[in-house]
C-alpha cells in the first residue's frame, strides 16, 4: 500500500513512567480519520490507575514512547513526528538517540521549576492530513508534595533520596515493645501482617544477650497494611542499657536444641505462620532464603506496588545460614535455609532505611531484590547507613554452592546510596564480595572495607529491574569516594573493582563512567612474585566504559621490614582509566603485566609519589591519616563541578565535614 493510500491512522502518545508505571496511552483524532481499530494500549507493569495522571513534581524524569501506528495496528517508524512543549522551564522534551526498551523520548522537570502546567504536543502529517496528541501536566514545585494514588504510594518515585525514617504526619505513634517485661515477650507475638505506617517496634535486648530465635516478615506499605513518606513504619532495636549490645534476631536453633520459628498472632487469635505471599503451596509453607524479610504477605495484590516506607534499625542478625533450620508455628513442620539464606532479605521495596544493624554468619548479609522489570516490584529509594557487615557468604559445597554466589551485600535497586558502613571478610573458604551490586544511581562513599573479599566493588549490569534500570540516565554514573579499603589479600587475590556485566547482554552492561576520587587504599603484605602484580584496582568490562580516578591514595604496604609491597596493576580488561593526580606506590603498574585486552591507563604522569612512605598517623594500628610531613596534605586537585552531596568527608564512617583549609588532600582522610 502507497503512503498516500494510508487515509486512517493514528498517532499513539505513550508514556512509560520512571516515577509511576510503564503506560501507553491512546489518542484521539478526527473523526473523518478515526482508525477502524483503535489505537492499542500496552502496559510493560501491572499497575492500574495511572492512564490519566497528568501530576508531576520538579526533579522527576520520565521516558515517553511516542510512535505512529497505523489502522491495522503496525508501527510506522518512518513518518516522522515533531514534539514539544508548551513551557520548557516547567517540562523539557528530549529524544533519545537511540532508543531503549522504555521509550523513545524522555521527559524532564527541572529540579528548580516552580508550580505550573505545561503542555506537550506531538503531531505528524501523512498525505496531507494532521494528526495531533497534546497531554497536560501539571507541576508541583519542590517543597511541595503530590498526593499518590491510593493503595500505590511505594511505587512514587522520590525526588530526593530518602535520608531518614519520617513520621512526622502521624498525630501518634502506635508502639509495640517486645522484651523481657514488655507488652509483647516475643517476636512471634505481635501481628506483622497489620502493622503500617506509624506503628513502630522497639525490640529491646534480652538480659545476657540472649537471642530472639525467631524471624520477621514486613509487609508494611502494601494496600493490605498502608504508609506514607511521612508515615513511615519502624522497627527498631533498643540496645542493652548497660553493654550497648543490640537485641540479636538468631536463626539457629537455641541452646536447647528448639528451631526458630516463622510466626506472627493476629488479636484474639491463635499464633499462625508468617504469611508470606510465596507460601501458598501445601509444599511451601515455610520460606528459607532470609531471617528478617521484607516482602508482601498472602492475599497481597500486585497492583499495589511493593512494600515501602519502612526502616530496619540497631538489630544484630545472624545465623541464616545453610545446614541450620527453623520450624512453622506449630513445629510440626521443618526446612532448613538455603544457601542464599540471608540475615536481611528485601524481595522488593521502595523508600527503605538500613541503619546501624549488624548482619554476619548468613549466606548473604543483605540481599535487596528487585523483580521482573516491573515497576511494581521494583526496589527504589533505599539508604544503606552505618551497618556492619562480616563473615557472611559460604564455602564451597557440593550440589549446593560454588561459593561465588553469596556476599556481605547484594543489591539491585533504583537509586541506592551505601555510607558509614563497615566491611568485614567474608566467611573462611567463600569466594563472595563485599559489595556486589546492580543498581542505578549507586553511590558508595565514607565506608570502610577491611577485608580480603574476592572483590570489594563487583558492580554488574541490572537483570531483575531490567530497563527500569538499565535505562536510567544514572545508570551511566556511579561514584565511589571518600572510603577506606584496608586491605589483606588472602587466596581471593582481593581485588578491587569490576566494573561492566554478566549476563551475557552486553548492551545493558555499565559502560558510563565510573567516577572514584579521595578513597584511601591500602593493600597489606610482602611482594611475592617479584615485579608481577598481585592485585588489580580496575576491571572495566566494555569498551567505552571510563573509571575517573583522581586524588586517591593507592599504597603497598609491606609486612616484613625493607620489603616491597605487593604490586597493584590499575588496569585489565577494557575501557579506559584516566588518572589524576593520585600517590601510587613506585611499583604500581599501569597493566596486569601478560593481560593486556584493550584497557587503556591515561594520567600515569600525573601521579605522586616517588617514594614508598605517604607518613601516615599509624599504619600498625590501622590509622591512615596524612601526619605532619605527608605529602599527601594539600596536593588534591579540584574536584569540577561535583555538589556538595557528593564531596567526600572528615573520615569514612563520620558524619564529619571536611575541613575546607585550602586544597583538598589526597586520599579519604584529611589533615
Amino acid at each position: 500500500m502507497k503512503l498516500h493510500q494510508k487515509l486512517s491512522r493514528a498517532l499513539a502518545f505513550g508514556f512509560c513512567l520512571a516515577i509511576t508505571s510503564v503506560t501507553i496511552v491512546s489518542l484521539s483524532v478526527p473523526t473523518a480519520n478515526a482508525a477502524t481499530t483503535p489505537a492499542r494500549i500496552g502496559f510493560s507493569s501491572k499497575t492500574v490507575g495511572y492512564e490519566a495522571s497528568n501530576a508531576r513534581n520538579a526533579g522527576s524524569t520520565e521516558y515517553a514512547l511516542i510512535e505512529f501506528i497505523t489502522e491495522t495496528g503496525v508501527t510506522d517508524a518512518s513518518v516522522p513526528i515533531t514534539v514539544s512543549s508548551s513551557n520548557p522551564s516547567l517540562m523539557t522534551v528530549s529524544k533519545l538517540a537511540v532508543a531503549n526498551a522504555l521509550g523513545n523520548y524522555v521527559l524532564t522537570v527541572p529540579a528548580n521549576a516552580p508550580s505550573g502546567s505545561a503542555t506537550v504536543t506531538a503531531s505528524a502529517t501523512v498525505a496531507g492530513v494532521v494528526y495531533s496528541r497534546s497531554r497536560v501536566f501539571v507541576i508541583t514545585a519542590a517543597g511541595t508534595s503530590i498526593q499518590p494514588v491510593s493503595g500505590s504510594s511505594t511505587i512514587t518515585r522520590a525526588t530526593t533520596p530518602t535520608m531518614n525514617a519520617d513520621q512526622s504526619a502521624c498525630a501518634a505513634i502506635n508502639y509495640y515493645d517486645v522484651g523481657v517485661g514488655k507488652t509483647y515477650t516475643a517476636l512471634g507475638q505481635l501481628p506483622w501482617s497489620q502493622l503500617k505506617g506509624c506503628d513502630t517496634v522497639r525490640i529491646y535486648a534480652k538480659p545476657g544477650n540472649l537471642p530472639y530465635h525467631e524471624m520477621i516478615l514486613i509487609s508494611a506499605g502494601t494496600n493490605l497494611a498502608p504508609t506514607a513518606p511521612d508515615k513511615f513504619m519502624r522497627v527498631i532495636g533498643v540496645p542493652d542499657s548497660v553493654t550497648g549490645a543490640r537485641p540479636i534476631i538468631d536463626g539457629a536453633p537455641d541452646a536447647q536444641g528448639k528451631l526458630a520459628t516463622q510466626l506472627e498472632t493476629l488479636p484474639g487469635q491463635a499464633a499462625r505462620t508468617l504469611q508470606y505471599h510465596d507460601n501458598a503451596s501445601a509444599t511451601r509453607v515455610l520460606y528459607k532464603l532470609g531471617l528478617v524479610m521484607v516482602g508482601p504477605q498472602a492475599g497481597y495484590n500486585y497492583n499495589h506496588g511493593p512494600a515501602g516506607y519502612i526502616s530496619i534499625e540497631n538489630l544484630d542478625i545472624r545465623n541464616s545460614v545453610y545446614g541450620n533450620s527453623f520450624s512453622d508455628a506449630l513445629g510440626k513442620k521443618t526446612d532448613s535455609y538455603a544457601a542464599f539464606g540471608t540475615c536481611l532479605f528485601v524481595e522488593a521495596a521502595a523508600h527503605l532505611v538500613v541503619k546501624n544493624n549488624v548482619m554476619h554468619n548468613c549466606g548473604n548479609g543483605l540481599f535487596i531484590n528487585s523483580k521482573n522489570g516491573t515497576l511494581v516490584e521494583l526496589s527504589q529509594d533505599v539508604l544503606i547507613e552505618a551497618n556492619t557487615f562480616y563473615n557472611n557468604g559460604n564455602a564451597p559445597v557440593a550440589n549446593v554452592t560454588n561459593g561465588y554466589s553469596e556476599h556481605n551485600s547484594y543489591t539491585e535497586a533504583r537509586d541506592i546510596i551505601f555510607q558509614y558502613n563497615y566491611f568485614g571478610d567474608v566467611r573462611p573458604g567463600a569466594f563472595g564480595d563485599c559489595l556486589k551490586d546492580r543498581s542505578s544511581g549507586l553511590i558508595v562513599r565514607y565506608n570502610t572495607f577491611a577485608s580480603s573479599c574476592g572483590l570489594q566493588l563487583h558492580l554488574m549490569d541490572s537483570t531483575g529491574g531490567n530497563a527500569l534500570i538499565y535505562g536510567e540516565p544514572n545508570y551511566a554514573s556511579t561514584y565511589v569516594y571518600g572510603n577506606l579499603f584496608d586491605l589483606t589479600p588472602g587466596s581471593n587475590n582481593t581485588n578491587l573493582v569490576n566494573y561492566g556485566g554478566d549476563s551475557g547482554l552486553t548492551a545493558n552492561y555499565r559502560q558510563g563512567t565510573l567516577f572514584f576520587y579521595n578513597n584511601t587504599m591500602v593493600v597489606r603484605g610482602d611482594a611475592t612474585h617479584g615485579i608481577y602484580p598481585e592485585t588489580l584496582m580496575f576491571n572495566l568490562g566494555m569498551p567505552n566504559a571510563v573509571a575517573d580516578v583522581r586524588n586517591n591514595l593507592f599504597y603497598a604496604l609491606p609486612v616484613t621490614a625493607g620489603s616491597p609491597g605487593k604490586v597493584q596493576a590499575m588496569a585489565l580488561g577494557k575501557g579506559t582509566v584516566n588518572m589524576t593526580n593520585n600517590w601510587v606506590s613506585p611499583n604500581a603498574a599501569q597493566y596486569w603485566v601478560g593481560h593486556l585486552t584493550g584497557a587503556v591507563v591515561n594520567g600515569w604522569n600525573t601521579n605522586l609519589g616517588g617514594n614508598n612512605n605517604p607518613v601516615l598517623a599509624n599504619v600498625a594500628l590501622h590509622d591512615y591519616r596524612p601526619a605532619l610531613g605527608s605529602p599527601l596534605i594539600n596536593a588534591g586537585n579540584g574536584l569540577g563541578n561535583l555538589t556538595s552531596s557528593l564531596l567526600p568527608v572528615a573520615q569514612p564512617g563520620a558524619v564529619i565535614l571536611r575541613k575546607q583549609d585550602g586544597m583538598i588532600d589526597i586520599g579519604a582522610f584529611e589533615f
